[in-house]
């Protein structure tokens, strides 16, 4: 934002962006991992000698400065406040919370600058890209210049100005220029303050943040004079004018960056634009910079740009634009931005005529921003004025829809003293606030502060209306005006206006509807009669509200209407025959009527959910193929744990337990050899604790679909928790996703190294340390992709197999699992868990779990009477237990069971005997014929199961080329090539297989499916 004056502003302080010179000066870097090298590095390029406070040691990529002298690493352990007073700047990486607030604390005190990751309240500055100019690199930071964490050192250390190409730019559409010449009197009055801080020599030049465009950008209709004069309306007398130029108004004076979005040239938009050329100051004292915006699919995307710039930001758009601006509104409503567009509702006749129509309008119900609604241009100003209020207090977008024409009539408008205090009233008073208490809030704050009164439903009639109309905007206040005359015929009459379309306060509606109303008409007000979805919303508020009234909600088309044709809508419908719908017996139908009016084409985009929709498809799944699923896509089902235990001793450092489901009344069968599919979910304080880091309201619901996939309703927490991977290792694809979305450049540059042929080295070394999503999130604190944006980077959780351990025979409605905890430190220290053997780990009797079943090549030989070898590895004998065991049924049923022999290997018998006692009586019962094990450390030379198994190469040779057998192996793959040797060996020296025939044996018997592995 543009710098300031010597009077300050009414509202939040305005930056100036400086150039901090690091050459010859020593920095200050706290943390470890790639954001303390991404700014060591900053700092190192920059000209600065670098200490790195790290609990780790000094990272490979920074070997050539260390080398040179120019960087030392320093234990974390060592530091001390003193140690700041000999940098000039400091910045603090991925510390914890406790030591980020600690480090900023002793900063401000020793008057060094400093810039924490992710922390804008704890930072000085916020690192900008950085430029080489002809006075060398710079370090871009921001300051307001009057902040007392802004030290004398900081000041003193700023020089010359940042180069005069500097063009950030915003979104995809526009770039403004950031080093456009300041008028002469506010330049000099800024430079004077840095000037006066008592530096000495210090050459300095102010530069704005934010100042008018090119005259280029606009068009020859943006050179109109405006109809209306701003010194009228800023003066608080009745003033002549329309919709449009009072919506102009609301944002020039509460923005500092206003795009206008007409969908056909015209004159929306043009008296902001007009102010803008003027240099006429908003009511916060600061210049605006209007520019008028194409309007096409992806518009919308200079929003998100300018807002991420810190400014105040408006639109003024032609309801026509809103379709295509959707997508961009809901990733800023799910992010929480404040945001105000005032969507002109019109569409042109056949005639060429422009009449009010709310059919485009109704794209933002679905974005999760706030809509409010507006007919007259005194109601146009005044909601316009309250959603900027509403943006600013509660952080969201509002879109405001204002009826179209060009009704010219007297305006009281709030002067720019009055709209920054009412603005910065409410800000104050809905701290904390939901977002529709919010409005409630400002509604009644502006009734107090200005005498005009406003709420989300305005009820208008008899207190016993049996009949009820039921619109918004512009036949809202038709309706009102026809409702004396009415009253006269019809007593029981009554008019409800909808000012707020979102949130919707169902209840609010149905209490504000006289309890006597039998009959509901909802004024419909777009083109295409079936756009019209107040109507559904009425109707579906009416059935869950007063679910024992009979009451009937119907509808009236009044596009394109006038105010008397209106009023003879209303009587026509007050002259209609009614057929009662009961709510008991015909709700329903009359709801499903109301929803096959609505739009079939509407676009399947990615939103914040609407509550009221999530409960129209709960209650009428069949007409929205609604389905409940707990894992949607997948087969699954849901069971509980009916038993689990570990199986190694506590002392042990290896955690293997058994666990057992209970499937009674489930769908789920399976087969011998089959694999359970376990969806884990992520721990819920960690999943809690990355939205409070990354800013993300883990309660709010949203819709998403991923490429391809089926649209899924649940709430942020929900997807994190149960959706998407966040604790799973990134691919590189993501890495260079992620860089696109980087404001930081050095963080972008540093992203997108990672995944070159020169980073690989260090990505490797991510892989191996298990860099989550989650991690590089944090991480890179300048890249903040909306959570929409999140749900389509983020791979899904994915089932985590495991060979089913018991045979659903012996286990009739139960399946069991074998599983080890997967436990690891990374090179940093850190423990690591498993993300799906964590989950099972910390489950308790009677938790519910949502599984799979997937089939398995683990097949038993067709016959009971084939011999079957098995070998298994720590919890790879899992599936040989489930054999076993149908084999023990199937014996006991009478049959002749072949002969069955075991090779399990672990490390210690005294440990992972994995069920021992289990194996060694069905050992001393004959079934398993022969039991050998190799415990590789219980003594001085290691013995595996290949060991095992050249010792038995006259059973290995007989059972599988003599007696038809089948071999097979589960475990980890290590083994493999051992384990085919002590095959080979047996055939060729027991079975009479030349050597050079061994292998195609081997092969054949794979063919055959005779010869199983299963390894991982």
């Amino acid at each position: 934002m543009a710098a300031s004056d010597s009077k300050g502003y009414a509202g939040p302080t305005p930056s100036l962006i400086v150039g901090l010179r690091l050459g010859g000066k020593k920095a200050a870097v706290f943390g470890e991992g790639a954001s303390a090298v991404t700014r060591a590095v900053f700092a190192l390029d920059a000209g600065a000698t670098v200490v790195l406070y790290t609990a780790g040691s000094m990272p490979v990529t920074l070997s050539k400065w260390a080398e040179a002298g120019r960087i030392t690493v320093v234990a974390a352990g060592k530091y001390v406040a003193a140690d700041l007073a000999e940098f000039s700047v400091a910045f603090v990486a991925n510390a914890d919370a406790a030591t980020a607030a600690a480090v900023a604390q002793d900063a401000h005190s020793a008057g060094v600058p400093v810039n924490v990751a992710g922390s804008a309240t704890l930072s000085d500055f916020a690192l900008l890209p950085t430029y080489r100019g002809a006075a060398g690199l710079q370090v871009a930071v921001t300051t307001n210049g009057v902040a007392p964490r802004v030290a004398q050192r900081l000041l003193k250390e700023i020089v010359g100005r940042l180069p005069a190409a500097l063009e950030p730019q915003l979104g995809e559409v526009v770039r403004l220029s950031a080093a456009a010449a300041e008028a002469e009197r506010e330049r000099q009055a800024a430079v004077s303050k840095l000037e006066a801080s008592g530096a000495e020599g210090l050459s300095v030049e102010a530069t704005a943040a934010n100042t008018p465009a090119p005259e280029s950008v606009g068009s020859a209709a943006d050179h109109d004079e405006p109809l209306v004069d701003l010194s009228a309306l800023r003066s608080g007398s009745a003033t002549e004018a329309d919709v449009q130029s009072v919506a102009a108004y609301a944002a020039h004076a509460l923005s500092d960056l206003c795009f206008v979005y007409a969908a056909r040239e015209q004159t929306l938009g043009a008296a902001a634009l007009a102010w803008s050329r003027r240099a006429e100051k908003n009511a916060f004292g600061g210049w605006v910079s209007a520019l008028r915006m194409q309007t096409r699919a992806g518009a919308g995307h200079a929003l998100w740009g300018a807002l991420a710039s810190g400014a105040r930001v408006a639109a003024i758009a032609s309801a026509e634009s809103l379709p295509l601006m959707a997508p961009v509104l809901a990733e800023l409503a799910a992010l929480r931005q404040p945001l105000v567009i005032h969507a002109v509702a019109e569409s042109l006749d056949a005639a060429g005529e422009a009449h009010a129509d709310y059919a485009d309008a109704l794209a933002a119900l679905q974005t999760g921003a706030v809509v409010l609604a507006s007919a007259t241009p005194q109601e146009a100003h005044d909601v316009g004025v309250v959603a900027h209020a509403v943006a600013a207090a509660a952080a969201v977008p509002v879109v405001h829809v204002a009826s179209a024409g060009d009704r010219v009539e007297s305006v009281r408008a709030i002067g720019h003293a009055q709209l920054a205090q009412f603005v910065a009233a409410v800000a104050a008073e809905c701290s904390g606030l939901a977002v529709a208490d919010a409005v409630d809030a400002a509604f009644a704050r502006f009734r107090s502060d200005f005498g005009r009164t406003y709420a989300r439903f305005e009820y208008s009639g008899s207190a016993n209306a049996e009949t009820v109309f039921v619109a918004l905007g512009k036949p809202a206040a038709a309706a009102v005006l026809a409702l004396p005359s009415l009253l006269r015929d019809a007593a029981a009459t009554g008019v409800l206006s909808v000012r707020a379309l979102r949130p919707w306060a169902a209840e609010d509606l149905v209490a504000r509807i006289p309890a006597t109303a039998r009959r509901i008409v909802v004024l419909g007000c777009a083109r295409d009669a079936t756009a019209d979805a107040l109507r559904a919303d009425v109707a579906l508020a009416v059935l869950v509200g007063r679910p024992a009234a009979a009451v009937r909600v119907g509808g009236a088309d009044v596009f394109g209407a006038s105010s008397t044709g209106i009023a003879a809508a209303m009587r026509e419908a007050l002259g209609l025959a009614a057929v009662e719908v009961e709510a008991e017996g015909q709700a329903e139908e009359t709801i499903e009527k109301t929803l096959e009016d609505a739009p079939k084409d509407a676009p399947e985009l990615n939103t914040v959910a609407d509550p009221l929709d999530i409960v129209r498809r709960l209650a009428f799944p069949e007409a929205f193929g609604t389905q409940l699923s707990a894992r949607p896509g997948e087969r699954t089902f849901n069971v509980r744990v009916s038993s689990k235990y570990r199986m190694t001793p506590d002392s042990y450092d290896r955690n293997i337990f058994h666990i057992e489901f209970d499937t009674r009344g489930t769908d789920l069968h399976y087969e011998i050899g089959d694999a359970l599919g376990v969806f884990g979910c992520n721990d819920a304080e960690s999943v809690d604790a990355f939205c409070t880091a990354y800013g993300l309201d883990a309660d709010a619901v949203v819709t998403a679909a991923r490429d391809g996939e089926q649209r899924h309703t649940r709430s942020v927490r929900g997807w994190l928790t149960n959706g998407l991977d966040l604790f799973g290792r990134p691919s590189k694809g993501f890495y260079t996703a992620l860089a696109d979305f980087a404001v930081d450049a050095a963080e972008a540059e540093k992203l997108r190294w990672l995944t070159t042929a020169d980073g690989a080295i260090e990505f490797r070394d991510r892989v191996a340390d298990t860099v989550t999503y989650a991690d590089l999130l944090l991480e890179f604190a300048s890249a903040r992709p909306s959570f929409l944006r999140l749900v389509d980077l983020i791979a899904p959780i994915k089932p985590r197999h495991y060979s089913i351990a018991s045979s659903a025979k012996m286990h009739p409605g139960s399946v069991h699992l074998c599983v080890v905890a997967v436990e690891w430190r990374d090179s940093r220290g850190h423990a690591r868990t498993g993300q799906c053997t964590r989950f099972l780990n910390t489950l308790r009797v009677g938790d519910a779990v949502v599984v799979s079943v997937k089939p398995s090549v683990m097949k038993l030989p067709p016959l009971d009477s084939q011999p079957v070898i098995m070998a298994g590895l720590g919890t790879g004998m899992a599936p040989f237990r489930a054999f076993i065991e149908e084999r023990a049924v199937r014996k006991m049923q009478g049959a002749d069971v072949g002969s069955m022999t075991l090779y399990f290997g672990s490390r210690h018998r005294a440990m992972e005997y994995l069920y021992g006692e289990e194996f060694e009586a069905y050992h001393a019962d004959g079934l398993l014929t022969n039991l050998r094990l190799a415990f590789s450390r219980d003594q001085k030379e290691k013995i595996y199961i290949q060991h095992r198994m050249r010792q038995d190469t006259e059973i290995l040779a007989s059972q599988m080329l003599v007696e038809d057998g089948s071999f097979y192996l589960c475990g980890p793959t290590w083994p493999t090539g051992d384990v085919k040797d002590a095959m080979v060996n047996a055939f060729t020296t027991m079975g009479g297989v030349k050597p050079g025939d061994a292998n195609k044996v081997i092969e054949e018997l794979k063919e055959s499916e005779r010869y199983i592995l299963e390894v991982y």
